[in-house]
C-alpha cells in the first residue's frame, strides 16, 4: 500500500510516519511511505498513491490542490486532511475526503480512523498471507504487480518489494482465480492487469509509478490474456 504524507510542519509529518510505522509493526502490513514537507514536489510527480495525509494549509500549493492532483491519478485514493482550522471543511468534503483530522493529532482518533481506512481499502481488495519457511507476511492483492518463478518456487513482486514463497505458481493461480484483475500471459507469469499499460502478441509492459518493465506473452496464452484484459477494462 503506497502512502503519501505532506505537511510543511516537519514535526507533524514525522509524527504521522511514526504512527504508520507503529501500525505496520503491530499488524505486519507493509506500507511504502513518501514524506514531503511542501506540496510543490508531489505536484510535479505522476505517482499513484492509495492513501494520503495532507496538510490543508501549505505555502505555494495548498492541500486541496494537491488532493485534487492525487485523485486524478487514483480516483479511489483515501485522503486524510490534516489541519488546525475547520474553515476548509466544506471544500474538503467536495473532494470526497475520507477523514478530517485536527492538529494536534489525537493518537486514539488517528488509529481508529486508520483502521477504518484499512478496512475500507480491504473491502476493495484482499489481504493474503505469504509463507517463506518461518517468515510470514501480509500483502494486499491489489499491491501484487506480478508473480513469477524462481528455482521452481513462486516469487511475488509487489509495488514495494519482492517476496519469496514456499508455494508454486500453480498454487497462487488457483488462490487468485476469483480476482478478475489477474491473468496469465505466459506459463511462468501471473500478472495484475491494473498495472498493464500496453501489450502485443509477444510482450506486455507493466508500469508502476514511473518505472516500466517488459514481460513475455506466449502464443498459447495470448488469446485468453487478451480476453481477460478487455473484460477487466470493460470493453
Amino acid at each position: 500500500m503506497k502512502i503519501i504524507i505532506c505537511d510543511d510542519d516537519k514535526y507533524i509529518a514525522d509524527e504521522i510516519q511514526s504512527k504508520l510505522t507503529e501500525f505496520t509493526d503491530k499488524h505486519k502490513i507493509y506500507f511504502d511511505i513518501d514524506v514531503f514537507y511542501n506540496g510543490v514536489a508531489p505536484m510535479k510527480s505522476d505517482a499513484s498513491y492509495d492513501m494520503a495525509f495532507i496538510d490543508i494549509e501549505m505555502p505555494q500549493v495548498n492541500g486541496l490542490t494537491l488532493a485534487a492532483h492525487l485523485k486524478a491519478f487514483n480516483p479511489n485514493i483515501i485522503i486524510f486532511i490534516i489541519t488546525s482550522h475547520e474553515s476548509y471543511l466544506d471544500d474538503a468534503m467536495d473532494l470526497d475526503v475520507f477523514r478530517y483530522l485536527s492538529k494536534p493529532i489525537d493518537n486514539d482518533r488517528f488509529f481508529r480512523a486508520l483502521n477504518t481506512a484499512i478496512n475500507y481499502y480491504h473491502s476493495n481488495t484482499q489481504i493474503i498471507t505469504l509463507e517463506y519457511y518461518d517468515e510470514y507476511y501480509s500483502v494486499f492483492t491489489s499491491d501484487i504487480v506480478y508473480i513469477t518463478i524462481e528455482e521452481r518456487k513462486a516469487v511475488i513482486i509487489t509495488r514495494q518489494k519482492k517476496y519469496y514463497t514456499n508455494k508454486k505458481l500453480s498454487y497462487w493461480k488457483e488462490k487468485l482465480k476469483d480476482y478478475d484483475y489477474f491473468a496469465q500471459p505466459h506459463y511462468s507469469y501471473l500478472v495484475n492487469l491494473r498495472y498493464v499499460s500496453d501489450f502485443n502478441k509477444t510482450q506486455l509492459n507493466i508500469k508502476v509509478d514511473l518505472k516500466t518493465e517488459t514481460l513475455p506473452i506466449s502464443q498459447r496464452n495470448y488469446s485468453n490474456f487478451k480476453k481477460a484484459y478487455f473484460a477487466y477494462i470493460g470493453v
